[in-house]
This record gives structure tokens, C-alpha cells and sequence, in this order.
């Protein structure tokens, strides 16, 4: 798309990120001045999930966890939807800090927040299955200063006929990000709210230890078996021991079983307390975003009334209805609009 056409009431600004199938861009609506993001995808792609995954943000819209969806269409050649222009990513507002860490309050404060989402997640019944830095982005001027984003690789796990947990499924192939997933995906094993607390505990450590002993590693095999050596209690137990109990619990879960968010919780208030920190403290990221909100609504604010583009074949809003059996075991609906079957590994 060309920064300055126009997609609906929407003028397309600058691209900010580059995905394997499509890219986002900042985008402002003519009619009203809010900010969005414009997530794309090409009509040519190898496995589409932009719609399935605008289904999954819709159905989690009544959290504030997660961005404020606009709307979903089909252009020519393309795909898209738009959303709540957000904030850099974690990854990205640590790489600008001075000494590319958080500090010891900020990386707990913000290892809580990112829980709170996976929690919020786990209650709509869905696991992410992706949770990692750069899926985690900020928010500027609210009480959700993180926000869960990219659900391409989320997976429905409730049995929607029943309530139940819907059963492990076997050969199911790697899912997530190298760094940041368990060994269970490692072992190409269906993964559960177990992993995304996985997940999520190696990212806490990175924040709050500053590192992972295999962040550097690229081959997938070095860094399961250095994940199997993972020496917990030497990395936290200097700055957070509290942690280490947090760690016992994750690594005992089965596929089926429900986290104990609430004494994680507890354990990073524990470790807030020690150290005289609250959670309203301001992060130091906060002029960090400010400046980034800048560079990138600067361009828009010179684009009203740009050359028009695509036309727009079908459009889908969030208050459409949406399907809920779409999100089910039992799907009719060719994918990107299902999850995939045992006998079908295409997609998620």
C-alpha cells in the first residue's frame, strides 16, 4: 500500500512492520482523527491467518488487555484489518534504553502486566501459544500500559459442545518462537496454558536477570538442551528468589491443568514489596513512547484527503456477528476461518 492512499476512510501512513505474509501500517481515519494500525496479508499467502485472527480479537474485545479492533476486508490481492495503533514493542523499548535493560521494578511491574494478559487470554479459553517481547506492546496513558498482540498461532482449547479441555493432539509440529518456548514445543507436542506460563517465565527472566542463557543460540536442538539444564535458582535466586517456587509450580502442570496465576501473582508483589517499589511507579520507557508516538503520527498529519486505492470487496466490523462456532472442535468452515484438525496440520 502507498503512504497516502486511502482503504475505506482510512489514509495509509508509513509502514511499521513486516511480517512472513503481509505488513502493518499506521493509518489515521479521515473522519474522526483516531490513529490505527493496518494489518495485512497477501491473497497469495502460504497459510493465512489474518481472518482467523480478527476472529480471536473479537471474541476477547470486552478485555482491555488486548487492542480495539476496527474493522476486517478484502481488497485486491489482499487482506486486512484494522486496530489500535499501539505503542514499540517490549523487544523494541528495550533496545532504545541506555543499557538495553529494564530496570528491577520495571521488569517485575511489567512481567505482571504481560501475566494479567496471558490470564485474560486463558479465561476466553484460548492459549497463544507465541508469547515473546516483540508480541508485547505498549500503551501510553492508561491503567493497561501492555498489550497482548499477534494471534496467528492462538488455539481454541474449550471444547465448545461440552466446556471441556479439548484433548492433546498428537505430531502437532514446532509453535512459537525459539527463545521463548518450552520444551514441550520443542518436542513438536500440543501445547496448553502450561506453555504460554513457560513461555512466559522465560521472559520474566530475561526481563528481570537481563538474560537467557541460550538468547544468543540460533540452533533449535542447543537450545532445547540448554532449556533441559535451565539453572533456574542460580539465575534468580540473587534478584528474585521468590520465583523459584513460581518455577516448581509451572513445571509441574499437565497438559490439562490450570495455572495458579493468583500465587504467581502474589510472588511479584512479594518481590515489589522488597524492593519499595508500587505498581503506579512510572515506567522508564515513558518518554521512550512519547517521542515514538511522534515519529510516527507526524507523517499523518499532512495526508488528509490522499488519492484514492484499492477497492474494497468485503468488509467485516466488529459488531458483524460473529460466528462463535467458527472458534469450535468441530469446524465446517474451510481455515483461515477454523482451526485445523488432527488430520490437518495447515494452520495452527
Amino acid at each position: 500500500m502507498k503512504t497516502g492512499s486511502n482503504l475505506l476512510s482510512y489514509i495509509i501512513g508509513e509502514k511499521i512492520g513486516v511480517g512472513a505474509f503481509g505488513e502493518i501500517y499506521s493509518a489515521i481515519d479521515d473522519r474522526t482523527g483516531i490513529l490505527y494500525a493496518i494489518k495485512t496479508e497477501t491473497s497469495d499467502a502460504v497459510k493465512k491467518t489474518l481472518a482467523f485472527e480478527f476472529q480471536i480479537i473479537a471474541q476477547i474485545q470486552s478485555s482491555p488487555h488486548f487492542p480495539r479492533l476496527g474493522v476486517f476486508g478484502h481488497g485486491h490481492g489482499f487482506s486486512f484489518f484494522s486496530m489500535e495503533l499501539l505503542g514499540p514493542s517490549l523487544s523494541g523499548i528495550i533496545k532504545r534504553l541506555p543499557e538495553h535493560r529494564l530496570s528491577l521494578s520495571t521488569a517485575v511491574r511489567s512481567s505482571l502486566h504481560i501475566l494479567k494478559c496471558i490470564e485474560s487470554l486463558h479465561i476466553f479459553g484460548i492459549v497463544h501459544r507465541d508469547i515473546k517481547p516483540s508480541n508485547i506492546l505498549t500503551r501510553e496513558g492508561t491503567d493497561y500500559p501492555l498489550c497482548l498482540i499477534d494471534f496467528g498461532l492462538s488455539r481454541v482449547y474449550i471444547d465448545s459442545s461440552n466446556g471441556q479441555h479439548l484433548p492433546p493432539r498428537p505430531h502437532v509440529g514446532f509453535r512459537g518462537t525459539k527463545p521463548y518456548a518450552s520444551i514441550h514445543a520443542h518436542k513438536g507436542h500440543d501445547l496448553s496454558r502450561r506453555d504460554d506460563l513457560i513461555s512466559w517465565f522465560y521472559l520474566a527472566t530475561e526481563l528481570i536477570a537481563g538474560y537467557l542463557p541460550w538468547r544468543s543460540v540460533t540452533d533449535k536442538g542447543v537450545i532445547m538442551a540448554l532449556k533441559q539444564k535451565f539453572q533456574v535458582k542460580e539465575i534468580l535466586s540473587p534478584i528474585a528468589p521468590e520465583l523459584l517456587e513460581v518455577w516448581d509450580h509451572i513445571t509441574s502442570l499437565d497438559f490439562y491443568a490450570a495455572p495458579n496465576y493468583h500465587m504467581i501473582f502474589e510472588r511479584l508483589e512479594q518481590i515489589l514489596k522488597r524492593i519499595k517499589a508500587h505498581m503506579d511507579d512510572p515506567f522508564e520507557w515513558a518518554g521512550l513512547l512519547h517521542e515514538a508516538r511522534k515519529i510516527v503520527t507526524k507523517p499523518l498529519e499532512n495526508l488528509i484527503g490522499g488519492p484514492e486505492m484499492n477497492h474494497v470487496q468485503y468488509i467485516e466490523t466488529v459488531s458483524d456477528n460473529i460466528n462463535e462456532r467458527l472458534l469450535g472442535p468441530y469446524i465446517t468452515a474451510n481455515p483461515p476461518f477454523s482451526q485445523c484438525s488432527e488430520s490437518s496440520d495447515a494452520c495452527c
